[in-house]
């Protein structure tokens, strides 16, 4: 680090070489933020296609899940609708037991009915005279009560056995009922089973585009993280160039030279703008004086003649640069000794 004056120094910041330099390095900055921007970006969209992809995938797995349980539903449904035709089988197979056991009643109660006519008209016209036709009427009187003693208890099984046989029908009917009603919802199941599938497997193939459109943006991303190093070594190749070209060290906010009249100070001109991180707003190319004490950290305006030196106990312009700003309520009253400086 060579020592120059304030005067030599703004020659040489206003000289070809250095403004060439300087506009390779602010495009070198440029880029690398435009790099770095860019790699914030595609890392943010990464994280987000990839969160999205996971997701895609959970709800692919999840809606394939669900149309599992609704085939599971369907077939158990199918499998109720099975057992009630199965059932009405059965009990159409009882039915037409009952039927044929009714209708052998309904043809003896027929005959039965036929009987009691033909006692009936026995007893109204009995044969003989006298003591033969008191005798005959006797016996188409006896006759006839047991032929109407047959037919009721005819007509009283020929009721049970027909109402038996409508209670089976209504079962028959109740079981086909119930095996229709199984088999509409096992069908819906079914069909609702087949949507979500398709659903699943649309929810699939998202997923595999999500999880393709992050393998890209890895790449990308990869690509600009390769682009920032690429401008942050070029930026580093620019600091060392300005070492070697103008005899000054190179940091990352400042360019140092030292100064020629105390060897504890030196030349800080700013590489960028920057209103919030040093005690003073910094601004391109403004050059400043610091100390070996404190460095960059306490920035004084840079001015002709020797420096006001920190460590011989003159703080004035550590106090204006650090202190309250004009108009603020000091924390303290003055010590006794303590001079006050003057804000301009």
């Amino acid at each position: 680090m060579r020592a120059v004056s304030l005067r030599e120094l703004r020659e040489l910041l206003q000289g070809q070489p250095f403004l060439t330099w300087w506009k390779d390095y602010e495009a070198a900055v440029r880029t690398e933020g435009e790099a770095r921007a860019r790699q914030e970006h595609l890392a943010e969209a990464l994280r987000i296609a990839e969160l999205e992809a996971e997701a895609g995938q959970r709800r692919a797995i999840d809606a394939f899940s669900e149309a599992g349980g609704a085939e599971e539903e369907a077939a158990r449904i199918a499998g109720e609708a099975q057992a009630h035709e199965v059932r009405a089988l059965e009990q159409v197979g009882r039915f037409e037991e009952q039927r044929f056991r009714t209708s052998d009643l309904w043809y003896r109660l027929g005959g039965a009915e036929r009987e009691v006519e033909v006692r009936r008209e026995a007893l109204a016209n009995p044969k003989g005279a006298g003591a033969d036709a008191d005798r005959a009427r006797a016996q188409a009187e006896a006759a006839l009560q047991s032929a109407e003693k047959v037919l009721r208890t005819l007509r009283d099984e020929y009721a049970q056995e027909f109402r038996k046989r409508g209670e089976l029908w209504d079962q028959v009917e109740a079981a086909w009922e119930r095996s229709f009603e199984r088999s509409l919802l096992a069908s819906e199941h079914t069909t609702r089973a087949r949507r979500i599938m398709r659903d699943s497997e649309g929810l699939f193939r998202e997923a595999d585009e999500r999880r393709v459109r992050a393998k890209e943006l890895r790449d990308e991303a990869a690509a600009a993280a390769r682009a920032v190093d690429e401008a942050g070594r070029r930026r580093a190749a620019l600091r060392d160039a300005a070492r070697e070209g103008f005899g000054c060290v190179a940091g990352e906010a400042f360019l140092y030279w030292r100064h020629p009249d105390d060897q504890r100070a030196a030349w800080a001109v700013a590489l960028g703008a920057d209103a919030a991180s040093w005690n003073v707003p910094v601004r391109p190319l403004e050059v400043y004086l610091v100390s070996r004490l404190r460095g960059a950290a306490f920035l004084e305006p840079a001015r002709e003649g020797l420096p006001v030196s920190v460590d011989e106990g003159d703080r004035r312009f550590e106090d204006y640069f650090l202190g309250p700003r004009q108009g603020a309520r000091p924390d303290r009253e003055p010590r006794r000794g303590e001079r006050e400086v003057q804000k301009p």
